[in-house]
């Protein structure tokens, strides 16, 4: 086993260890228990559903976002989309993301940086709506007063990258030539290169231009953060004084918790952010720990079984996969002289 692989578990265990302990060292196990029990079986029901259905939205953002040419396949997003859901879910460090990319790549003929573009696209717009997830619930409810100084700080980075998106929009050719320029500045030798990475990573923001497009793209960016907003709400049912934008700020502290790396599966980490951050807004310790646990365990369970399905009905191994990543990486570092 490789050095970095044990160091990624050894680091992946003790931060979800880390996680886990903080989020149950005040909480009652019988009541935390007695709580989850009481939850209704139809809402677990619908959040099982939800989480995949989340996906099926992503998935099919994912297909409007990625560069369009004769020779690609944009076939079985859906199952690569789940497939690299359920990596994340089992090994540490994100590594499904990785996957995703790799089987982009190999299985659909999009070339190395439009694989890894189109990702960075889609973490980027993700990051953005979660970040404003945090601070219209804290502007709006007022609950969170001692969180302002947090989502000023969010909400003028959101606003900045708004902007950045709508002058990327009216004026791409600025941005290119003041991209060439500072690559200019490099040798020669690296100069190729990184003009190539360039070209690439700009073509995942084609769809920018399509009015179409840019119209789907919010839609189901919406469609996809809406569903786990939905998700938090139903498991907070019966609540009181916790309504849809409460709902927004759980899942911020959800995404928030499923950033933190190496943990695998988000375990711990998820936890402890959602019942930290639904104990904030005067939910009561047990019952934010019910909401934390369901969310987290009901997604973790239906995305990994049908990831599980697919990885195995599309017989992809795992030697296949690392094969390729090793294929891939040697490609980039030929291609564009990125390492890793």
């Amino acid at each position: 086993m490789k050095k970095s692989t044990v160091l990624q578990l050894t680091g992946g265990t003790i931060i979800a260890g880390a996680g886990l302990y903080i989020f149950f060292r005040d909480v009652d196990a019988g009541m935390l228990l007695k709580e989850i029990k009481h939850t209704r079986l139809w809402i677990i029901l619908a959040v099982f559903v939800l989480s995949p259905v989340s996906l099926f939205f992503r998935s099919l953002r994912w297909n409007l976002m990625l560069p369009s040419r004769p020779e690609v396949s944009r076939k079985g997003l859906f199952p690569l989309v789940m497939i690299g859901f359920m990596f994340n879910n089992i090994f540490p460090a994100r590594i499904g993301e990785a996957v995703r990319a790799v089987l982009l790549w190999k299985r659909n003929r999009f070339t190395v940086m439009e694989s890894v573009g189109s990702l960075l696209v889609e973490r980027f717009i993700d990051t953005l709506v979660f970040s404003s997830f945090f601070f219209v619930p804290v502007f709006i409810t007022g609950k969170m007063a001692v969180l302002y100084p947090w989502a000023l700080t969010l909400a003028a980075g959101f606003s900045f990258a708004l902007i950045c998106f709508v002058l990327y929009l009216l004026f791409p050719g600025i941005f290119k030539v003041c991209t060439e320029k500072i690559i200019g500045i490099f040798p020669q030798k690296f100069a190729v290169r990184l003009n190539k990475v360039s070209a690439e990573l700009f073509s995942s923001l084609d769809w920018m231009f399509s009015f179409r497009k840019v119209c789907g793209v919010l839609f189901y960016t919406i469609l996809t953060a809406f569903s786990s907003v939905g998700m938090m709400f139903l498991l907070a049912r019966g609540v009181s004084a916790f309504g849809f934008l409460e709902s927004m700020f759980g899942v911020a502290c959800a995404a928030f918790g499923a950033a933190i790396p190496l943990s695998p599966g988000y375990v711990g980490t998820l936890h402890t952010a959602v019942s930290g951050g639904l104990k904030i807004m005067g939910v009561g310790i047990e019952k934010a720990g019910a909401i934390a646990v369901l969310y987290h365990a009901l997604g973790y369970i239906s995305i990994t079984s049908i990831g599980l399905y697919y990885f195995f009905s599309t017989r992809i191994s795992l030697r296949e996969i690392n094969d390729a990543k090793q294929n891939m990486d040697a490609q980039k570092t030929e291609n564009y002289g990125i390492q890793g």
